[in-house]
């Protein structure tokens, strides 16, 4: 498994230059004078563990935090994907001595002007086969400012119990994703004479059934094949 080290829990606009918030999800927003953001800040993409499998990140609870926000305007067109917004960028210019900000989603954009911004990370980035982590996970909606969060001992066990069963199927689909890489490579060896028929059928045989296994065991999953 891929490791990740924090460099830091608090990052400010100085720090603009070596952050990204590509595909970072908003899950709620707060104005009072301010500007606060819930989000889920992507840390690390891994690559895939094998040739044309998933990626897999190092995903962080945090709370993007703009100090004395003016000129706000937004325009927001597209619905919400379960419940939340999903940044594709976030664009700083400074004007006038005015640090102007843009956040660029999905659904559409904001514009203002701020003071700086702070984000906190609220607990410390965890591995994730997806690009967000789950509501309970997270700790639910919130716009703290502190560190180093944990969730209390009942709701980590059963995060660690669930997440254990996805690594599973996760290891699984990557087999078969390994296998079916097999059985083509097996089927260029035959085309080009390399393997005997009867071989190349006891093989083939054996390699299907495999992947008929796997595909039972991922029914119901997020890999389930349709």
């Amino acid at each position: 498994m891929e490791t990740f080290t924090l460099d830091k829990w608090i990052w400010t606009e100085a720090d603009f230059d070596s952050m990204g918030w590509h595909d970072a999800s908003i899950y709620a927003m707060r104005l009072d004078g301010h500007l606060s953001f819930d989000i889920d800040y992507i840390f690390k993409w891994n690559q895939p563990e094998v040739e044309n499998f998933q990626f897999t990140f190092f995903v962080a609870p945090c709370t993007l935090f703009f100090k004395e926000v003016q000129e706000l305007s937004f325009e927001l067109s597209q619905p919400l994907y379960d419940n939340r917004m999903e940044i594709d960028d976030i664009e700083l210019e400074v004007r006038d001595g005015k640090q102007h900000y843009t956040v660029i989603t999905q659904q559409g954009h904001l514009t203002f002007v701020a003071l700086g911004y702070t984000q906190t990370v609220r607990m410390y980035p965890s591995f994730q086969l997806g690009q967000t982590i789950a509501f309970d996970e997270r700790g639910g909606i919130s716009f703290e400012t502190t560190t180093e969060n944990k969730l209390a001992p009942d709701v980590q066990e059963r995060v660690n119990e669930r997440r254990a069963k996805e690594y599973d199927h996760y290891t699984w689909a990557k087999e078969r994703h390994m296998l079916k890489g097999e059985i083509e490579t097996l089927q260029r060896r035959r085309d080009a004479n390399e393997i005997p028929l009867k071989d190349f059928l006891k093989e083939k045989n054996y390699m299907k059934d495999k992947l008929a296994y796997y595909n039972i065991i991922l029914r119901g999953t997020s890999y389930q094949v349709d």
